[in-house]
């Protein structure tokens, strides 16, 4: 509103130094045999009431300090501009971030990483520079309009003529809005293929080196932005034809015009004067509000990414928890009756299926089976990340649904294959889990994870920063920080999904170690392949084509017929099932 105000304010007072012009022009002897009559009467009533003359120092100093005052107040609105559209832009990436926090697991694995980056950067960044023009827009055309309410008032059948010759110039430009629209979303697609190259290369440089890839990488990425130079490209074509044709139609009108008055309306020269200057402005502001709408359509496709994507996370959110309640403390079991889910709805194939098993409190239970047997979906289904499509999963014999859902996701402590550390301190790292934590707490976990040995001998110990991902790290010693970061929670259940698949043997002795002196509070469920982390367990549960096939101790299954003494039969000599 107040930006609204000043908009107004500063065309009005352009009007009346334009006015001002009129008695200027006629004190040094330009207004010819007609009087301007009102205007100058005008201008002296007003300067006589500020105890001023009518001569040219007074008129003069009345007209430094007009443009004096509108500079000071255009630089406080442009502040006033750029203020409300940054707000705009914060709010609007704050709120698109918060709904991504919100979107439920499935949802979430089904949105391409590139895609929300480029949104949430690149993407606000236009509809900033977008919001930006539109306010360039709307200032060209309120001073636009007091040009031509100036005008009016000293030649109506000209401002009319110079109005007609405006239109018919937008009319002629009006295809090139449609091309910038176009372009728009070209551009808008490119830079997302530019988005999604860097990140799918990034997070495979290691590979892409290991395979002497390097120069198909660099291939890929010189297409995308060989892409987007040419939108950019094209864009810089269609702006500058617009402007060329604007140039040329501006010129060809202020001539008609100014023939016109002198030939045919025959105005005085000072009327004629402040005309041609009046005009020589106004047509340059069709060929801005012209270039700036263009620009306008050209950001429209981002906004509308934007909101594509906002759409896409609101439908996929979780319901919302009045309050955040407290972590659930497990007592008895975990019980999954009749679950089953499928990833893809249109399938007919569930990832699990029809499972009924219950895990007991504080014991040790291992997961394990072929691969694709739908472990690892059971692990998500267990700590609340899918929902099942049909049946329940019950702690303590009550669903785990609504607000116990959330309650139930700060009890667990998970650990995943692929660990991720952030590129921080070992402190900050375990911090995320329990900002709280003191430093006793630290190096306890740190022990109870066989981690407090090698992270005593970093440079800075707990204040050693790791790189990205701990890249500084060997993978056994990421997996046991990340074991600690899990336990620094105090989780109700701990869950180690293929925690050691990718370790070597001494590695994995001592995550097995650590996980031998969890605290006997605590329910343990490990997902495994490897003969030495499943015999570990107290409890096994082996799993065959998204289905429960067996549940039992290691001698027990070991020793019947089924398929996990298959399993140990056929790997007998190796240390994976």
């Amino acid at each position: 509103m107040v930006s609204l105000l000043l908009l107004i304010v500063l065309g009005l007072a352009e009007g009346i130094g334009l006015l001002m012009i009129i008695p200027l022009l006629h004190l040094i002897g330009l207004g010819g045999a007609a009087d301007s009559g009102v205007v100058t009467a005008f201008i002296g009533r007003s300067l006589a009431l500020l105890g001023l003359p009518l001569t040219l120092p007074a008129i003069l100093c009345v007209y430094v300090a007009l443009v004096a005052s509108c500079a000071v107040a255009s630089r406080f609105r442009d502040m006033q501009n750029i203020k409300i559209i940054q707000g705009f832009t914060y709010f609007l990436r704050n709120d698109l971030y918060e709904d991504l926090t919100r979107v439920d697991w499935l949802s979430f694995t089904r949105i391409r990483a590139a895609d929300i980056t480029h949104v949430l950067t690149a993407g606000m960044e236009m509809v900033g520079g977008g919001g930006q023009l539109l306010f360039m827009l709307v200032s060209t055309l309120v001073i636009a309009a007091v040009n031509i309410v100036v005008a009016f008032t000293l030649s109506p059948a000209m401002t009319a003529l110079a109005l007609g010759i405006g239109a018919l110039l937008l009319l002629i430009l009006r295809p090139f809005n449609r091309q910038a629209l176009h372009i728009g979303k070209e551009f808008h697609q490119a830079r997302e293929e530019m988005f999604a190259v860097v990140t799918d290369n990034l997070g495979g440089m290691k590979v892409a080196k290991s395979y002497g890839l390097e120069k198909r990488c660099a291939h890929h990425f010189r297409v995308a932005t060989g892409r987007l130079v040419d939108q950019v490209i094209k864009f810089a074509r269609l702006s500058t034809a617009t402007h060329m044709v604007n140039e040329i139609g501006a010129a060809v009108a202020l001539s008609v015009l100014f023939l016109c008055g002198v030939e045919v309306m025959q105005l005085p020269a000072a009327y004629l004067l402040l005309l041609a200057f009046l005009f020589a402005r106004v047509l340059p502001k069709f060929s801005q509000a012209q270039r700036y709408y263009q620009w306008i359509c050209n950001t429209l496709p981002s906004y509308g990414a934007v909101l594509a994507m906002q759409d896409r996370l609101v439908q996929g959110q979780e319901p919302r928890c009045a309050s955040a309640g407290q972590p659930l403390r497990l007592e008895q079991e975990i019980e999954l009756r009749g679950v089953s889910f499928r990833y893809d709805q249109t399938s007919h194939d569930d990832a699990v299926h029809e499972v009924d098993l219950m895990i007991p409190a504080r014991r040790l239970t291992a997961i394990t089976g072929p691969s694709g047997a739908g472990k690892s979906t059971l692990a998500d289904l267990i700590m609340g990340l899918l929902v099942p499509d049909q049946g329940q999963v019950l702690i303590d014999g009550a669903p785990l649904e609504g607000p116990r859902l959330h309650d139930w996701r700060s009890a667990v402590g998970y650990v995943p294959q692929e660990t991720f550390l952030f590129h921080d301190t070992v402190r900050a790292n375990l911090h995320c889990a329990q900002p709280d934590a003191g430093e006793e707490d630290l190096w306890r976990v740190l022990q109870l994870a066989a981690a407090a040995e090698f992270v005593a001998r970093l440079p800075q110990g707990l204040d050693t920063v790791l790189g990205d991902r701990g890249v500084r790290l060997s993978g056994g010693e990421r997996q046991r920080l990340a074991l600690a970061r899990a336990l620094l929670r105090r989780p109700a259940l701990l869950l180690l999904d293929e925690a050691t698949s990718s370790l070597d043997v001494e590695n994995e002795r001592q995550i097995q170690e650590a996980v031998r002196r969890m605290p006997r509070d605590m329910t343990v469920v490990v997902i495994a392949h490897r003969l030495s982390t499943v015999r570990l367990s107290e409890r096994i549960v082996v799993m065959d084509q998204g289905r429960v096939a067996a549940v039992g101790a290691w001698d027990q299954l070991a020793n019947q017929a089924g398929l996990f003494r298959s399993l140990v039969q056929a790997r007998e000599g190796t240390p994976r099932l």
